[in-house]
């Protein structure tokens, strides 16, 4: 009796495995892209919550603002700190699927089965998921520097003097 040849997924040569590895690349420099734009939210996350906790305390100094400014701080500090949150939620959800697009590239290979829709699809939707975290992050940018735009202040220098 003889077996019909039938090529598995571990039929294939090393040049092939080769080509796949290098089409798996470009997605690997996105997510090490995303990775570190989570550390900058995480840290934008931590200085939030580091002032919040900061402004709660009964020991606060004598040189911060009156109670209702104090108020009003922590509101805002409350506002970025949900916009960080849903930002790094979105983010973390596109690195995911950007994981899950490399496994189906190989799955692709490996099995000979079409997948492109699957990798199209998926490759979209991290990138619209990327692009809701973005902008949830330049809102939040938005919102911290929101209260510097009527002081007119200065770094280093104070405020400026608003001439007639």
């Amino acid at each position: 009796m003889m077996l019909d040849y039938n090529p598995c997924m571990f039929d294939l040569h090393v040049t092939e495995i080769a080509r796949v590895v290098q089409l798996v690349i470009t997605p690997a420099f996105l997510l090490a892209g995303i990775g570190t734009f989570l550390n900058v939210m995480t840290q934008r996350l931590a200085r939030v919550i580091d002032r919040a906790i900061e402004l709660s305390r009964d020991d606060t100094p004598l040189a911060l603002p009156p109670e209702r400014d104090v108020l009003d701080l922590v509101d805002k500090l409350a506002i970025r700190a949900k916009l960080i949150n849903r930002a790094i939620a979105l983010c973390t959800s596109a690195a995911i699927m950007v994981c899950l697009l490399i496994a189906l590239m190989f799955l692709d290979a490996l099995l000979d089965i079409d997948m492109s829709w699957a990798v199209g699809g998926i490759f979209v939707l991290a990138m619209l998921t990327m692009l809701s975290g973005l902008i949830l992050f330049l809102r939040e940018v938005f919102v911290a520097t929101e209260s510097l735009r009527g002081r007119h202040v200065r770094a280093g220098r104070g405020p400026l003097r608003i001439q007639a």
